[in-house]
């Protein structure tokens, strides 16, 4: 992996208690890394370990995830963004950069839309769009499957990572995509459901025009889970993204696939000037009731 510092702790807030995996100099530049659907923050380990050390990095386990709390509800978008807020609290981070994977993407997106003056860049990866996700009945059927079936639940995992090598000559990645599946077994079993339904209850397509802050959207082009359409309604959305960057050799998670490409693409954007956006945020603000 890499020598950048690393380690874990429990974050206790009035909402939860989450486990946070950290990695790089803790007086650095915070980065807070939000996994989606079935994962924990071992999906950014590879990532981190690909960042220049002064990027203080926290990946929590999220409701119901990893090493979390793992209660019964709480898995609308807007409770999550509670937790988040409530984390970003306890950490005492007044602004810190934000970077959300897949279902998370909406997450981080109402985070942006409620507290957007403490962020200071916004990144999606392989999100889910601004408008939310509709889940068929017998979607919902199938999730519930996953959760008691884990021959299921390992060829779900697989098609989120395509351009992961599993092979024997890679038994790094087969030891990692095995703790990945172990990890994702062992998620709250309201959670398998309730954050299909959480998405198909959140649209903010129509207030996206308040996302001015400088934001990244990034996509893998071997992604079947969320298209490229898709991704485009959300780049069109929101001022603030004002570019897409295509991955050519990544699936849905490039933390996972192109861990070194994506730190790459994130650092780039990290040491962009952002000035043009001041007066644009600062228009935003103002404007807003």
């Amino acid at each position: 992996m890499s020598a950048r510092p690393n380690a874990h702790f429990h974050v206790q807030t009035p909402r939860l208690r989450f486990f946070c995996r950290t990695s790089g100099a803790d007086d650095g530049i915070p980065l807070l890394l939000l996994h989606g659907s079935y994962g924990t923050g071992r999906w950014w380990e590879r990532f981190c370990a690909a960042l220049p050390d002064e990027i203080y990095a926290v990946a929590p386990d999220l409701r119901g995830c990893g090493q979390s709390d793992k209660p019964d509800g709480g898995y609308t978008v807007e409770e999550q963004t509670a937790d988040i807020a409530a984390l970003a609290d306890a950490l005492r981070w007044q602004s810190f950069h934000l970077m959300a994977h897949s279902s998370s993407g909406a997450v981080a997106m109402e985070y942006a839309l409620q507290y957007g003056h403490r962020l200071d860049t916004l990144t999606l990866v392989d999100s889910v769009p601004v408008e939310g996700v509709f889940t068929p009945l017998d979607g919902y059927l199938l999730l519930e499957q996953m959760r008691t079936d884990p021959d299921l639940l390992r060829e779900a995992l697989r098609l989120l990572m395509p351009a992961l090598p599993l092979d024997d000559a890679h038994p790094e990645n087969v030891h990692f995509f095995a703790q990945l599946v172990a990890d994702a077994a062992e998620m709250a079993p309201a959670a398998f459901t309730e954050i299909a339904r959480g998405l198909a209850q959140w649209n903010r397509f129509g207030d996206a025009r308040q996302l001015t802050l400088p934001t990244l959207l990034i996509w893998g082009a071997l992604d079947s889970i969320v298209d490229r359409a898709a991704t485009t309604r959300t780049l069109i959305a929101i001022p603030g993204a004002d570019n897409l960057e295509v991955l050519p050799n990544a699936g849905h998670s490039p933390m996972i696939e192109v861990p070194g490409t994506l730190a790459a693409r994130w650092v780039d954007f990290l040491v962009q000037d952002h000035a043009g956006y001041d007066d644009v945020r600062r228009s935003a603000f103002d404007n807003h009731p």
